[in-house]
Protein backbone atom coordinates (compact mmCIF):
# COMPACT_ATOMS: atom_id res chain seq x y z
CA UNK A 1 0.00 0.00 0.00
CA UNK A 2 1.26 3.46 -0.58
CA UNK A 3 0.23 7.19 -0.07
CA UNK A 4 -1.15 9.27 -2.82
CA UNK A 5 -0.73 13.39 -1.95
CA UNK A 6 -3.03 15.31 -3.65
CA UNK A 7 -4.96 18.65 -3.10
CA UNK A 8 -8.25 18.86 -2.16
CA UNK A 9 -9.40 20.00 -4.89
CA UNK A 10 -7.86 16.80 -6.95
CA UNK A 11 -9.23 14.61 -5.13
CA UNK A 12 -12.64 15.15 -6.10
CA UNK A 13 -12.23 15.25 -9.38
CA UNK A 14 -10.56 11.93 -9.14
CA UNK A 15 -11.51 10.21 -6.03
CA UNK A 16 -14.95 8.12 -8.51
CA UNK A 17 -11.67 6.97 -10.87
CA UNK A 18 -9.13 6.35 -7.90
CA UNK A 19 -11.36 4.06 -6.22
CA UNK A 20 -10.34 1.12 -8.53
CA UNK A 21 -6.97 1.26 -7.31
CA UNK A 22 -8.06 0.80 -3.25
CA UNK A 23 -6.23 -2.29 -3.15
CA UNK A 24 -2.79 -0.71 -3.84
CA UNK A 25 -2.58 3.24 -2.79
CA UNK A 26 -4.52 5.32 -0.23
CA UNK A 27 -5.30 9.19 -0.48
CA UNK A 28 -3.53 11.49 1.78
CA UNK A 29 -5.18 14.86 0.71
CA UNK A 30 -4.44 18.57 1.60
CA UNK A 31 -6.48 21.58 1.61
CA UNK A 32 -5.46 25.20 1.53
CA UNK A 33 -5.53 25.62 5.03
CA UNK A 34 -2.63 23.25 5.11
CA UNK A 35 -4.58 20.24 6.77
CA UNK A 36 -4.41 16.62 5.71
CA UNK A 37 -6.86 14.13 5.72
CA UNK A 38 -7.21 10.53 5.01
CA UNK A 39 -10.86 10.80 3.14
CA UNK A 40 -11.21 7.23 3.14
CA UNK A 41 -11.83 6.30 6.63
CA UNK A 42 -8.19 6.22 8.07
CA UNK A 43 -6.56 8.20 10.91
CA UNK A 44 -5.59 11.49 9.80
CA UNK A 45 -1.91 10.62 11.67
CA UNK A 46 -1.52 7.23 10.45
CA UNK A 47 1.81 6.06 10.02
CA UNK A 48 3.32 7.36 6.18
CA UNK A 49 4.32 4.66 3.62
CA UNK A 50 5.89 4.84 0.54
CA UNK A 51 4.56 8.55 -1.13
CA UNK A 52 3.26 8.90 -4.77
CA UNK A 53 2.36 12.64 -5.29
CA UNK A 54 0.13 13.61 -7.78
CA UNK A 55 0.76 17.84 -7.81
CA UNK A 56 -1.47 19.91 -9.49
CA UNK A 57 -2.23 23.64 -10.17
CA UNK A 58 -4.45 23.27 -7.30
CA UNK A 59 -1.46 22.71 -5.51
CA UNK A 60 0.76 24.76 -7.55
CA UNK A 61 -1.01 27.58 -6.60
CA UNK A 62 -2.47 27.04 -3.42
CA UNK A 63 -1.63 28.89 0.28
CA UNK A 64 -0.80 25.50 1.45
CA UNK A 65 1.47 25.17 -1.41
CA UNK A 66 4.79 25.39 0.87
CA UNK A 67 3.26 22.91 3.28
CA UNK A 68 2.85 20.56 0.41
CA UNK A 69 6.19 20.20 -0.68
CA UNK A 70 7.76 19.99 2.46
CA UNK A 71 5.71 17.23 3.41
CA UNK A 72 6.91 15.28 0.03
CA UNK A 73 10.27 16.44 0.69
CA UNK A 74 10.89 15.14 4.06
CA UNK A 75 8.76 11.53 3.00
CA UNK A 76 11.23 8.86 3.50
CA UNK A 77 9.99 7.30 0.23
CA UNK A 78 8.89 9.18 -2.57
CA UNK A 79 8.64 6.85 -5.31
CA UNK A 80 7.23 8.56 -7.64
CA UNK A 81 6.05 12.21 -9.03
CA UNK A 82 3.53 13.29 -11.49
CA UNK A 83 3.44 16.86 -12.49
CA UNK A 84 0.55 18.64 -14.12
CA UNK A 85 3.00 20.68 -15.82
CA UNK A 86 5.69 20.56 -19.02
CA UNK A 87 8.36 22.65 -17.33
CA UNK A 88 10.90 21.70 -14.81
CA UNK A 89 12.92 24.70 -14.22
CA UNK A 90 11.23 25.70 -10.70
CA UNK A 91 13.50 24.92 -7.84
CA UNK A 92 10.92 23.04 -5.53
CA UNK A 93 10.00 20.49 -8.98
CA UNK A 94 13.68 20.33 -9.45
CA UNK A 95 14.14 19.59 -5.68
CA UNK A 96 10.92 16.59 -5.87
CA UNK A 97 12.68 15.30 -9.09
CA UNK A 98 16.11 14.72 -7.58
CA UNK A 99 14.12 12.62 -4.13
CA UNK A 100 11.60 10.75 -6.78
CA UNK A 101 12.61 7.66 -7.82
CA UNK A 102 10.56 8.72 -10.93
CA UNK A 103 9.36 11.91 -12.48
CA UNK A 104 7.04 11.97 -15.16
CA UNK A 105 5.17 15.38 -16.85
CA UNK A 106 2.12 16.37 -18.48
CA UNK A 107 2.02 17.79 -21.89
CA UNK A 108 -2.04 17.67 -21.40
CA UNK A 109 -2.56 21.73 -21.25
CA UNK A 110 -0.53 22.28 -24.87
CA UNK A 111 -4.72 22.33 -26.73
CA UNK A 112 -5.85 25.02 -23.88
CA UNK A 113 -2.60 26.62 -24.49
CA UNK A 114 -2.55 27.05 -28.33
CA UNK A 115 -6.24 27.72 -28.13
CA UNK A 116 -4.95 31.47 -26.41
CA UNK A 117 -2.59 31.64 -28.63
CA UNK A 118 -5.68 31.47 -31.61
CA UNK A 119 -7.74 34.22 -29.26
CA UNK A 120 -4.66 36.47 -29.03
CA UNK A 121 -4.22 36.38 -32.63
CA UNK A 122 -7.32 36.88 -33.37
CA UNK A 123 -7.85 39.73 -31.19
CA UNK A 124 -4.62 41.38 -32.90
CA UNK A 125 -5.65 40.97 -36.11
CA UNK A 126 -9.54 41.89 -35.87
CA UNK A 127 -8.67 45.10 -33.66
CA UNK A 128 -10.31 43.68 -30.48
CA UNK A 129 -9.28 46.86 -28.52
CA UNK A 130 -11.00 49.37 -30.98
CA UNK A 131 -13.87 47.45 -31.66
CA UNK A 132 -14.96 47.71 -27.82
CA UNK A 133 -14.07 50.91 -27.66
CA UNK A 134 -16.31 51.58 -30.71
CA UNK A 135 -19.24 49.75 -28.83
CA UNK A 136 -18.64 51.60 -25.71
CA UNK A 137 -19.07 55.14 -27.26
CA UNK A 138 -22.13 53.69 -29.32
CA UNK A 139 -20.09 54.34 -32.29
CA UNK A 140 -20.76 52.56 -35.70
CA UNK A 141 -17.40 52.43 -36.64
CA UNK A 142 -16.73 49.34 -39.48
CA UNK A 143 -13.38 48.66 -39.27
CA UNK A 144 -11.24 46.15 -41.41
CA UNK A 145 -9.37 43.41 -40.25
CA UNK A 146 -6.93 41.08 -41.24
CA UNK A 147 -7.26 37.16 -42.43
CA UNK A 148 -5.48 35.25 -40.54
CA UNK A 149 -4.93 33.15 -43.40
CA UNK A 150 -2.91 35.99 -44.90
CA UNK A 151 -0.23 35.84 -42.01
CA UNK A 152 3.13 34.29 -41.38
CA UNK A 153 4.41 33.13 -37.97
CA UNK A 154 7.99 32.03 -36.29
CA UNK A 155 7.03 29.69 -33.43
CA UNK A 156 10.55 29.50 -31.11
CA UNK A 157 10.16 26.23 -29.37
CA UNK A 158 8.28 23.53 -31.56
CA UNK A 159 7.38 20.98 -29.24
CA UNK A 160 3.54 20.17 -27.48
CA UNK A 161 2.72 23.81 -27.67
CA UNK A 162 4.39 24.65 -30.43
CA UNK A 163 2.81 21.99 -32.60
CA UNK A 164 -0.46 22.00 -30.91
CA UNK A 165 -0.86 25.80 -32.22
CA UNK A 166 0.82 25.10 -35.62
CA UNK A 167 -1.74 22.75 -36.40
CA UNK A 168 -4.61 25.50 -35.71
CA UNK A 169 -2.78 28.11 -37.74
CA UNK A 170 -2.17 25.93 -40.94
CA UNK A 171 -5.79 24.87 -40.53
CA UNK A 172 -6.93 28.38 -40.91
CA UNK A 173 -4.21 29.13 -44.18
CA UNK A 174 -1.35 30.70 -41.89
CA UNK A 175 2.31 29.82 -42.69
CA UNK A 176 3.83 28.26 -39.89
CA UNK A 177 7.89 28.17 -39.53
CA UNK A 178 8.75 26.57 -36.37
CA UNK A 179 12.75 26.92 -34.61
CA UNK A 180 14.15 23.98 -32.86
CA UNK A 181 17.36 22.27 -32.33
CA UNK A 182 16.71 19.09 -34.08
CA UNK A 183 17.06 18.93 -37.69
CA UNK A 184 14.70 17.65 -40.72
CA UNK A 185 10.83 18.66 -41.61
CA UNK A 186 7.56 18.21 -39.31
CA UNK A 187 4.23 17.57 -40.71
CA UNK A 188 2.67 20.30 -38.67
CA UNK A 189 5.33 22.93 -39.82
CA UNK A 190 5.67 24.71 -43.46
CA UNK A 191 9.29 24.88 -42.68
CA UNK A 192 11.64 24.34 -39.31
CA UNK A 193 14.80 25.72 -38.94
CA UNK A 194 17.68 26.12 -36.27
CA UNK A 195 18.19 28.24 -33.74
CA UNK A 196 20.91 30.14 -35.72
CA UNK A 197 18.41 31.06 -38.10
CA UNK A 198 16.27 32.71 -35.76
CA UNK A 199 16.75 36.48 -36.51
CA UNK A 200 16.49 36.20 -39.98
CA UNK A 201 13.26 33.92 -39.71
CA UNK A 202 11.99 37.09 -37.57
CA UNK A 203 11.93 39.64 -40.12
CA UNK A 204 9.41 37.63 -42.44
CA UNK A 205 7.22 36.79 -39.70
CA UNK A 206 3.74 39.02 -38.89
CA UNK A 207 3.58 36.88 -35.58
CA UNK A 208 6.48 35.40 -33.43
CA UNK A 209 5.54 32.72 -30.53
CA UNK A 210 7.72 31.82 -28.03
CA UNK A 211 7.35 28.86 -26.15
CA UNK A 212 10.57 27.57 -25.71
CA UNK A 213 11.88 25.86 -21.87
CA UNK A 214 13.07 28.58 -19.58
CA UNK A 215 17.33 27.19 -19.22
CA UNK A 216 20.38 29.19 -18.76
CA UNK A 217 20.57 29.20 -22.72
CA UNK A 218 16.86 30.79 -23.32
CA UNK A 219 16.37 33.19 -20.47
CA UNK A 220 16.48 36.47 -21.89
CA UNK A 221 16.53 34.94 -25.18
CA UNK A 222 13.57 37.70 -26.42
CA UNK A 223 16.26 40.53 -26.10
CA UNK A 224 16.78 43.83 -27.70
CA UNK A 225 18.07 42.45 -30.66
CA UNK A 226 15.61 40.21 -30.90
CA UNK A 227 12.60 42.89 -30.84
CA UNK A 228 14.94 44.51 -33.81
CA UNK A 229 14.96 41.86 -35.75
CA UNK A 230 11.22 41.99 -35.91
CA UNK A 231 9.14 43.26 -38.72
CA UNK A 232 7.34 46.21 -37.95
CA UNK A 233 4.48 45.75 -36.93
CA UNK A 234 4.49 42.24 -35.87
CA UNK A 235 2.86 40.83 -32.88
CA UNK A 236 4.73 38.93 -30.36
CA UNK A 237 3.35 36.21 -28.12
CA UNK A 238 4.82 34.78 -24.87
CA UNK A 239 3.54 31.80 -23.28
CA UNK A 240 6.38 30.12 -22.37
CA UNK A 241 7.71 31.34 -19.04
CA UNK A 242 8.28 35.22 -18.57
CA UNK A 243 12.10 34.91 -17.66
CA UNK A 244 12.62 34.13 -21.19
CA UNK A 245 11.86 38.20 -21.83
CA UNK A 246 14.12 40.85 -21.51
CA UNK A 247 10.45 43.09 -20.55
CA UNK A 248 12.54 46.07 -20.32
CA UNK A 249 13.81 45.19 -24.32
CA UNK A 250 10.19 44.83 -24.92
CA UNK A 251 8.80 48.32 -23.82
CA UNK A 252 11.62 49.64 -25.86
CA UNK A 253 10.75 47.88 -29.23
CA UNK A 254 6.69 48.29 -28.38
CA UNK A 255 7.97 51.90 -28.29
CA UNK A 256 9.81 51.44 -31.79
CA UNK A 257 7.08 49.67 -33.28
CA UNK A 258 9.18 46.25 -32.78
CA UNK A 259 7.09 44.21 -31.69
CA UNK A 260 4.06 46.48 -32.61
CA UNK A 261 1.89 44.84 -30.16
CA UNK A 262 2.64 41.78 -27.39
CA UNK A 263 -0.03 39.57 -26.11
CA UNK A 264 1.65 37.93 -23.05
CA UNK A 265 0.38 35.18 -20.54
CA UNK A 266 3.39 35.12 -17.97
CA UNK A 267 5.91 37.84 -17.05
CA UNK A 268 9.12 37.68 -15.27
CA UNK A 269 7.43 38.33 -11.89
CA UNK A 270 4.24 36.82 -10.82
CA UNK A 271 1.89 38.23 -9.77
CA UNK A 272 2.75 41.49 -11.73
CA UNK A 273 4.07 44.39 -8.97
CA UNK A 274 1.58 47.05 -8.47
CA UNK A 275 2.33 49.79 -11.14
CA UNK A 276 4.77 47.99 -13.72
CA UNK A 277 4.22 49.69 -16.99
CA UNK A 278 3.05 46.12 -18.62
CA UNK A 279 -0.16 46.94 -16.46
CA UNK A 280 -1.42 49.88 -18.19
CA UNK A 281 0.33 49.79 -21.78
CA UNK A 282 -1.91 49.90 -24.38
CA UNK A 283 0.06 48.25 -27.08
CA UNK A 284 0.34 45.08 -24.28
CA UNK A 285 -2.85 42.52 -23.55
CA UNK A 286 -2.14 40.35 -20.38
CA UNK A 287 -3.79 37.74 -18.86
CA UNK A 288 -2.56 36.54 -15.67
CA UNK A 289 -0.86 32.93 -16.54
CA UNK A 290 -4.37 30.99 -17.49
CA UNK A 291 -3.71 29.53 -20.54
CA UNK A 292 -3.81 26.60 -19.20
CA UNK A 293 -6.79 26.71 -17.06
CA UNK A 294 -9.56 25.01 -18.67
CA UNK A 295 -11.61 21.94 -17.42
CA UNK A 296 -11.07 19.85 -20.62
CA UNK A 297 -7.25 20.37 -19.80
CA UNK A 298 -7.25 19.18 -15.72
CA UNK A 299 -9.66 16.22 -16.96
CA UNK A 300 -6.93 15.38 -19.77
CA UNK A 301 -4.08 15.66 -17.18
CA UNK A 302 -6.04 13.15 -14.67
CA UNK A 303 -6.82 10.94 -16.85
CA UNK A 304 -2.81 10.98 -17.60
CA UNK A 305 -2.07 10.64 -13.96
CA UNK A 306 -4.71 7.62 -13.04
CA UNK A 307 -3.48 6.03 -16.50
CA UNK A 308 0.43 6.42 -15.27
CA UNK A 309 -0.93 4.92 -11.72
CA UNK A 310 -2.00 1.94 -13.58
CA UNK A 311 1.20 1.65 -15.32
CA UNK A 312 3.01 2.31 -12.13
CA UNK A 313 1.14 -1.09 -10.31
CA UNK A 314 1.23 -3.27 -13.13
CA UNK A 315 5.10 -2.12 -13.14
CA UNK A 316 5.27 -1.32 -16.86
CA UNK A 317 6.85 2.25 -18.21
CA UNK A 318 5.17 5.40 -17.40
CA UNK A 319 4.16 8.21 -19.79
CA UNK A 320 6.48 11.34 -19.92
CA UNK A 321 8.96 9.95 -17.80
CA UNK A 322 12.00 12.61 -17.21
CA UNK A 323 15.39 10.83 -17.22
CA UNK A 324 16.65 11.28 -13.34
CA UNK A 325 20.32 13.62 -14.72
CA UNK A 326 17.58 16.03 -15.99
CA UNK A 327 17.50 16.93 -11.89
CA UNK A 328 21.04 16.63 -11.36
CA UNK A 329 22.75 19.55 -13.73
CA UNK A 330 21.82 22.73 -11.21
Amino acid sequence: MKDVLCHVATFARIEDRLKRFGDHVSPLVIDDDSVFTRPWGEPADSPSRPLIVYATQDAYFSPSSRRFFQHLLDASELVWYQSSAAGLENPALRAAGRKALAFTSSHEQSPAIAEWVLWAAFDHLQGGPARRAAQAEESWDRQPFREMSETRWVIVGFGNIGRETARRLRALGAHVTGIRRSAGPDPDADLILPPTELYSALGEADAVLLCVPLGPETEGLADAGFFAAMKPGALFVNVGRGKLVDEAALLAGLSAGRPGHASLDVVATEPLPEGHPIWPHPQITLTPHIAALTEAAKHRTDTLFLDNLERHIAGTALRNLIEKSVFLED
